[in-house]
């Protein structure tokens, strides 16, 4: 009977195992659902993390100001404060970008191909820069005549009613409408988490302590250092991102390269990506650049050059210093592992949960030797 006590934990975990490989595929399907429906809540988290980072700012500076008076006003003062400065730098940017976003838009479909005939008259002399410019120049004018055509397709079968008009009108309504629904349901969500977060903390503590009681200083520890990597990522590569755009937008206007600020705001954006977001935003940058004069393009990837070794060696470091204690070397990984298993959202998050690993392994090595294990 001890014998068979023994192996019993082993036997069921080897028919849980069975039961997810014969069931896998509803298993997946369930999972899918539940994760589907908890959406505004993963939403409200995002929310509410970055919206706190900007809280805690304000929070500090309001106990400077007051000193302790007027406290029941400071939670709900600090996070409308902190809704209404995110809010408005994304609609400051919005605002600056999106004009020129049509304006380069509608150059490249009406004048993408047309405008660069002065330049290959230049490169004449030059007949390999030449071939490769005149291949460009024939799949712009390609683009522009495809995109020009499917706009008028899509005019022509609005005007027509063309078949199945009315039920692809009705489900990117309800589309845009469930992509609304979740991001209000997440911002109610993100405004209870911050209101009441101490709250929260103090009952996830009881019941790790209640349930896991040996493991809960080590929880705790994992927890607040992960925490200090998000939170250090979120602030020092805003900051970064904020420097390069602003130097990147100056540059281009003494140097009259076109879409100055839109270049500035790609770029900082961009910049939010580690080591990739750089290559990126030049990229992108570069082609309209060149799109409108291609010769200010080539001057322009100079200009970035340059002023990407600034940043990487004078700004960067200043900035970020010890703060996330990660080498090149593993965020290089971080970007290349978490990109390629999650895409854009991995290269962002990768960087700082490989710190916090990073962190605890360090620490983990550093106790061990010290007991000599």
């Amino acid at each position: 009977m001890k014998e068979v006590k023994k192996y019993l934990p082993a036997g069921f975990v080897v028919f849980l195992l069975y039961l997810v490989y014969l069931y896998w595929k509803p298993l997946i399907g369930f999972i899918g659902t539940i994760l589907g429906a908890a959406t505004p809540l993963f939403i409200g988290l995002i929310i509410a993390y970055i919206v706190n980072v900007v809280m805690i700012r304000f929070e500090a500076l309001y106990k400077k100001i007051f000193k302790g008076k007027c406290d029941g006003a400071r939670r709900p003062l600090c996070i409308i404060l902190s809704f209404a400065s995110v809010i408005a730098v994304i609609a400051l940017v919005t605002a600056i970008v999106m004009p020129q976003v049509i304006n380069a838009v509608t150059v490249i479909v009406k004048n993408g191909a047309s405008s660069l005939t002065p330049y290959l008259k230049k490169l004449e002399k030059y007949p390999q820069i030449a071939q490769y410019a005149q291949s460009l120049q024939a799949s712009l004018t390609h683009a522009s005549s495809s995109v020009s055509k499917q706009s008028s397709d899509i005019i022509h079968g609005v005007l027509t009613g063309a078949t199945g008009a009315f039920s692809n009108v009705v489900k990117a309504i309800s589309s845009v409408f469930s992509v609304l629904s979740a991001c209000l349901f997440g911002f109610i969500f993100s405004l209870y988490l911050l209101g009441s977060k101490e709250k929260l903390q103090h009952q996830l503590g009881i019941l790790i302590k209640t349930y896991i009681p040996k493991g809960y200083d080590g929880i705790l520890h994992v927890a607040n250092v992960f925490n200090h990597a998000f939170s250090n990522f979120i602030v020092c590569k805003a900051i970064d991102g904020l420097s390069l755009g602003v130097m990147t937008t100056i540059g281009c206007l003494i140097f009259h390269f076109p879409y100055a600020i839109m270049v500035g705001v790609i770029i900082g954006v961009t910049a939010l990506v580690p080591i990739i977001g750089a290559y990126v935003g030049a990229a992108i940058s570069a082609f309209l650049i060149f799109i409108a004069n291609p010769i200010k393009a080539l001057y322009f990837l100079i200009f970035y050059v340059i002023l990407q070794q600034i940043d990487d060696n004078i700004i960067y470091p200043r900035i970020v210093g010890s703060s996330l204690g990660l080498p090149a070397i593993w965020i290089l990984g971080a970007v290349t592992v978490f990109g390629g298993v999650f895409g854009f959202v991995g290269m962002l998050i990768g960087v700082p949960i490989t710190s916090g690993l990073y962190t605890l392994l360090k620490e983990d090595v550093i106790r061990r030797r010290k007991k000599g294990l």
